[in-house]
């Protein structure tokens, strides 16, 4: 039901939003999925990904991120596992909640701004967190790792709300060009939260005290 509502609200917010979407997998290549990230994988995200494996324009439909495709995401999850450098992150906004590392195979990176910066899907939690938490990991940018939603059902509601009341606003700019060069034309989610997701941290923290 979440999924499908998701997928109403941005339908309802961008006439082409199919267009601009991967076809979705089979129940082969999701099996394969979950058996190279070594995770039985959130039943939503699953159901999201038989909609839809990713974006095929820069739409940044996971609020203000790219939504992954299986490819990318383990590209990524690879160089989790890879990472030479440091992995002690340098902040952390959460800390009995997130486990004090930058990288790990346990987390899986759903979505990216294409500047080093995931949402993750994290089977790390610290002691007062969550498996199957959803994570802001941070390597591009001097903030902390943050839990945003405790699972990607919430995440998806939160999602779902924030385009809702425009908090999470489409750039269309279609209109400026003819349809032939619509290919063009800046057509994107926009996150207006100010500092980036510890905002949206500092308001789960409010809620769940």
């Amino acid at each position: 039901m979440t999924v499908k509502k998701l997928i109403s609200t941005f339908k309802d917010n961008l006439d082409i939003f199919e267009a601009l979407m991967n076809k979705g997998l089979e129940d082969v290549e999701i099996a394969e999925f979950q058996k190279y990230v070594q995770q039985d994988l959130p039943a939503e995200y699953i159901e999201l990904l038989k909609n839809y494996n990713g974006e095929k324009h820069i739409l940044c439909s996971m609020a203000g991120f790219g939504f992954s495709n299986i490819e990318q995401v383990k590209i990524n999850w690879d160089s989790f596992n890879n990472e030479e450098q440091d992995n002690r992150p340098e902040k952390i906004f959460q800390e009995h909640k997130i486990t004090p590392l930058l990288f790990s195979d346990k987390r899986i990176p759903f979505a990216h701004d294409g500047s080093g910066n995931f949402l993750c899907i994290d089977y790390i939690p610290n002691v007062n967190g969550k498996a199957g938490q959803i994570i802001y990991l941070p390597q591009g940018e001097e903030e902390p790792i943050s839990v945003i939603a405790d699972s990607f059902n919430d995440f998806l509601l939160f999602l779902t709300e924030s385009i809702q009341n425009e908090s999470l606003e489409l750039v269309d700019e279609r209109e400026d060009w003819d349809q032939e060069d619509w290919h063009m034309a800046d057509l994107y989610f926009y996150k207006t939260w100010k500092n980036d997701w510890t905002d949206i941290a500092d308001n789960y923290n409010q809620n769940h005290q």
